[in-house]
């Protein structure tokens, strides 16, 4: 029991570190391609008034990493297709619901 739950601790302090990679990844990706229409960082005062913010994306009870995920796959009509990765929309994912 012991071992199996110190095998559990270190899977899990492993995965953190990417975790936050992803975060800090999905931060960049959102200031260079979407802060000109949301706001995506807290300290950010402008954005347009079309677009929700990151914070009320995140908090909305609908968004899910597989909801967000599944919305910046497809090309959206309000928003330009910038063809992202898989790794780079679950960094984008990482990023937004970090923000709850």
């Amino acid at each position: 029991m012991r071992i199996t739950l110190a095998m559990l601790l270190a899977l899990a302090l492993l995965a953190f570190p990417a975790a936050a990679q992803d975060r800090s990844v999905g931060g960049r990706l959102a200031v260079r391609w979407c802060m000109a229409c949301h706001v995506v960082e807290p300290n950010q005062s402008t954005a347009t008034d079309n677009a929700p913010s990151f914070r009320a994306i995140a908090a909305r009870p609908s968004t899910t990493a597989a909801s967000l995920d599944r919305y910046l796959a497809v090309e959206h009509t309000l928003m330009p297709d910038f063809l992202l990765s898989s790794q780079e929309r679950n960094a984008l994912v990482a990023y937004i619901l970090s923000l709850r």
